[in-house]
């Protein structure tokens, strides 16, 4: 089973408690095989990644162990199923990075062999030289900083999260008309692209869903073991906020909304949350 995550919190101490009290959703019990997981992160003014590939996975991932010692504002997750094109190799396993930026991507795009050439050469060549591996979620992150480079947000690491989630759309957009010019349907996807600042996902024929945490009231109704041994969640900060989006095929708890088919989502520095259809017929989310 495949799966993404990515995670924006106000305080990272708060991110070991978070991962802890949602461990169930971000269990997968059965690893895809061949594989690999990888999680991305932010620390200490660095950016971070930890990426194993496997040919075999010995149990069940669970993200809380994964990240057990990972203090960020920001975590980006994913497991991976290999395929004959694009085998199990660090240079393979999500997230990517450029940069300061993060993604990560569950889904496939069509005769690939036939798009990769089509879609890099609008990429630029400071770009197209930081593609490592061979898969095509690589090349729709390039896509899309390409998008992002030319609306100058590479340029500025503050870079608001409209010009993230345009880019997104945008490279999106150019991905599925490549798709199109082969005679093949809009694949399926889910993505996540973060700074470490701001997060957009978006999601379209994947199962995308969204949690946002509020100090004041899940840190009420956590588990005494987790609060006893937390000190953040003992001071008081009721200025603690966080947003949580989940991709994979799985059941998920009643907190957890389905982002609506063709969706795009920002996700601000203070973890609130615009919605941003795909396209102008999608419906927004309901309550942010």
């Amino acid at each position: 089973m495949s799966m993404l995550l990515g995670l924006l919190s106000t305080h990272p101490d708060w991110l070991p408690c978070l991962l802890d009290s949602q461990h169930e959703v971000l269990r997968v019990p059965d690893p895809p095989q061949p594989g690999g997981w990888g999680i991305g992160f932010y620390q200490q003014g660095e950016v971070l990644r930890r990426l194993t590939p496997l040919e075999r996975a010995a149990g069940p991932l669970e993200f809380r162990q994964l990240a057990h010692d990972v203090r960020s504002l920001v975590l980006v997750g994913h497991v991976r199923r290999a395929s004959p094109a694009a085998p199990p190799s660090a240079a393979n396993t999500h997230p990517f990075r450029f940069r300061e930026w993060l993604f990560a991507h569950v889904g496939n795009l069509p005769r690939f062999g036939e798009l990769a050439p089509r879609l890099l050469q609008n990429v630029p060549e400071f770009l197209t030289r930081n593609v490592a591996g061979e898969t095509d979620s690589e090349l729709l992150f390039h896509v899309i900083l390409a998008h992002l480079n030319e609306l100058g947000g590479l340029r500025h690491p503050d870079v608001g999260v409209d010009a993230v989630c345009e880019a997104v759309r945008r490279g999106i957009r150019e991905a599925d008309d490549a798709v199109a010019a082969t005679g093949d349907e809009r694949p399926s996807f889910a993505l996540v692209l973060t700074n470490g600042n701001s997060m957009a996902a978006a999601s379209r024929g994947e199962s995308l869903c969204i949690t946002q945490f509020d100090r004041l009231i899940d840190c009420r109704d956590c588990a005494q073991e987790r609060r006893d041994r937390c000190g953040i969640l003992r001071s008081e900060r009721p200025d603690l906020r966080a947003v949580l989006v989940v991709a994979g095929r799985r059941p998920m708890p009643a907190r957890y909304e389905v982002l609506p088919e063709e969706s795009l989502i920002g996700i601000k520095s203070d973890a609130t949350v615009e919605a941003i259809p795909l396209r102008p017929s999608a419906l927004g989310l309901s309550g942010f």
